[in-house]
This record gives structure tokens, sequence and C-alpha cells, in this order.
């Protein structure tokens, strides 16, 4: 069962995300924002702040700009999940000077984190980060020459294997307090339609990395910033 989170703000990328905590006495820790009176609803968006990068058999996927939102709406002060939408542009694959992804309303899932010491939690994979598409359909990332496509990859519905997302509050004051998260995964699942980009059959052997700043906001337009911190 998902345990409910106290918390009015953040969240974390990425783009890709997912393991089992091992940590022994370990607990849910509140993710909470700075503001009074608190929104109704938060919203949030996550930017990269190092270059993210997916890696698998047939090399790796590149993008310029990767980001993600997210909205929490607290009921009775609690959140028990966080829905991020990645987007990406700019992106290179396997080689390829241009590739295409299309995230096609797939999301990541990120549930309860587990405190490691204060200001500073961990999402680890398969139990806590989950990536969650509409049926039938999946992340494609599909590189191109000259204008045509190349082949497709396509990441399905999964929780991966292993790796983890670690958040911690990275600085500032009242209203522009932020988080940043950093993103191992490995053991994420794919498959591909020739070429680099794989074969019909499923592979595991994909990994994700990298770093985000998420910020918190008052309103859908992203105008009004907020503090967000981890307790």
């Amino acid at each position: 069962m998902i345990r409910n989170y106290k918390a009015l703000g953040l969240a974390l990328m990425a783009m890709f995300v997912f393991g089992a905590i091992a940590a022994q006495g370990a607990s849910a820790v509140p993710l909470t924002i700075t503001t009074t009176p608190v929104p109704a609803t938060v919203f949030i968006t996550g930017v990269q702040e190092s270059e993210h990068v997916f890696t698998n058999a047939g090399g790796t996927v590149k993008c310029t700009a990767s980001t993600w939102s997210a909205s929490a709406t607290p009921v009775s002060g609690a959140i028990s999940e966080l829905t991020l939408a990645p987007t990406y542009t700019g992106c290179t694959a396997f080689g390829f000077a241009t590739a295409h992804v299309k995230v096609n309303g797939c999301t990541y899932t990120l549930t309860t984190p587990t405190a490691v010491k204060a200001g500073e939690v961990k999402w680890t994979a398969p139990s806590q980060i989950h990536v969650l598409c509409p049926a039938g359909k999946s992340i494609e990332v599909t590189p191109t020459a000259f204008g045509a496509s190349v082949c497709t990859q396509f990441i399905n519905e999964q929780t991966p294997t292993s790796g983890d997302i670690v958040a911690r509050n990275a600085g500032g004051a009242g209203n522009t307090m932020d988080i940043t998260d950093e993103v191992t995964v490995k053991g994420v699942h794919y498959t591909g339609t020739g070429g680099a980009c794989g074969n019909a059959e499923t592979h595991s052997d994909a990994e994700y990395s990298g770093k985000t700043t998420a910020k918190c906001f008052s309103d859908a337009a992203h105008t009004v910033q907020i503090g967000c911190t981890l307790s």
C-alpha cells in the first residue's frame, strides 16, 4: 500500500525513472512549501541542470532540453504520489545528428519517497518509480537521416529494475527555495524496429542519468514562484 506523505510541492523528473529501498527503519518524508497560505494546487516545473543521457546497446540518446511538469492538489494536507509529464527537444540518438522523442502521453509516477537525512530523500526502483502510458502507447525515440526515419525505439510502460532518484534542498530563500534531483536508473526495458534501435525482443540493459532543478509555483502559468523544501 502506498503511504501518504504530507507535501505541497516538488517532484523530480527527469525524464525516464525507477528500485527497492533497502534501508531498514526508513521513513517517508514531508515535502512542503514555504508560503502562507498554501495554494489549493501547487504547480511544479523541472528543468535539466546537467545533460540527461539514455544509454543502451545501440548507443546514447541526448537532448539539449529535458523538462517536466507536474501539479499536486493536497487532500487533507497529504499527497500520495506525484506524476511528471516530460518533454524532450534538441535530441540526438545513436550517432545521428537528429532524433525525435515522443512521449505520447506517458508519464513518470513517483510514490512516497524515503528519508535519507535532513533535506534529502530518495526514490528507488522498482517500488517508488514507474513509467505509465496510455493504452497501446509508449515513449518513442526515432533517429532520422536526411529527414527520413532510420528506426524507432520504444520504451513501454514499466517499472525499471534498479537505480534511484535522489532529491536535495538546493538553496535560495523564501519564495526562491527549490530542489535538485539526480537520476541514476538502470534496467530500463525497451524494444526496437531494427538497426541501432534494437529489435522486436524486449531488452533490459538501458540506463538513464541526469540532474534536474525543480521549482514550485502557485499558478498554472508558472509565473508566481513559491518556495518548496524537503523537511
